[in-house]
């Protein structure tokens, strides 16, 4: 079964406005995955996609996260500590691998390493379960969210 990754327009637990934001089954991606982890501190994360300080960090992040050829993995940042909004005090990351028409995120953990380095050495978590997307709705998801990210603006 596929989960269903969409874009809107949300004030996070970390933002004092709304902002173009990812959800995952139409619940704020920090909140779903801080219950599908079992970790209730990731609900006050903020986006890895949105507000990162360092310009080259936030181009790590959006180039990552957009899939890659079929048969291929990469380690991408999704969510970040929200008082430092950056990759050195906490990042969430997962393994996201392409098999055809499907985005898998196979495993989660936290990065050991910060900066343009993040994901090179990972904390995986022993019991993190894998998720899956459609390619295209994921793909969509993201091209809206850069949409967003002006629109958003003020709500």
């Amino acid at each position: 079964m596929h989960h269903r990754l969409t874009a809107l327009c949300h004030q996070a637990s970390c933002s004092r406005s709304a902002c173009a934001w990812l959800a995952i089954d139409d619940v704020p991606i920090e909140v779903w995955l801080a219950k599908h982890l079992d970790q209730p501190d990731l609900e006050r994360s903020g986006l890895s996609l949105m507000w990162l300080l360092d310009e080259e960090e936030d181009a790590l992040a959006n180039r990552r996260i957009i899939p890659a050829e079929d048969g291929t993995s990469t380690l991408v940042p999704l969510l970040v500590c929200s008082d430092d909004m950056n990759f050195d005090c906490f990042a969430l990351m997962t393994e996201q691998v392409i098999d055809g028409d499907t985005v898998q995120w196979r495993r989660f953990g936290h990065s050991a390493t910060g900066g343009l380095e993040v994901g090179a050495s990972t904390h995986w978590y022993p019991d993190s379960k894998p998720m899956s997307f459609n390619l295209g709705d994921f793909n969509q998801a993201l091209s809206e969210h850069r949409r967003l990210i002006k629109a958003c603006v003020g709500l």
